[in-house]
């Protein structure tokens, strides 16, 4: 009997829970929760480096905006980092923060940036905050 109650109720687990398969469930279960701080970071990343894509022509405002995506990106890695089970975004935050250092220490030589490698260096971190921002608003709520 207690076989059979373990089945009914194994069965019922899965098919309420709206997890496809074991993955699924094991992922939600050992994951980070959402969390609007680390959503909110990333998307202020995300949004800087789309919204100077096309500004890479002045250099004191490409600096600026490097050293500020740095900084965010220091500050999600930061929040993220000591997180239980949360490894997955600490890693995107770990590669936004080089991209962003790639970016700033371009700057910090006191030579000429190119607009191209800013605007390169701009979409990269857009890709990579785009990933992250998927990964961190696919956790369980």
């Amino acid at each position: 009997m207690n076989r059979l109650k373990l089945l009914i109720l194994s069965s019922a687990f899965l098919t309420l829970s709206g997890c496809g398969t074991l993955q699924d469930m094991y992922d939600a279960y050992f994951m980070a929760g959402y969390d609007n701080n680390e959503y909110a970071l990333v998307n202020q990343i995300r949004t800087e480096s789309e919204l100077n894509i096309n500004k890479c022509t002045d250099d004191l405002l490409a600096r600026t905006v490097f050293v500020d995506l740095y900084d965010k990106s220091v500050e999600l890695k930061n929040f993220s980092q000591y997180v239980p089970d949360n490894e997955d975004a600490f890693k995107l935050a770990s590669g936004l923060v080089e991209l962003s250092k790639q970016g700033k220490d371009a700057y910090d030589k006191g030579d000429k940036v190119s607009p191209t490698f800013c605007k390169l260096k701009l979409k990269s971190i857009n890709r990579a905050s785009e990933k992250a921002q998927e990964v961190i608003g696919k956790k369980p709520r």
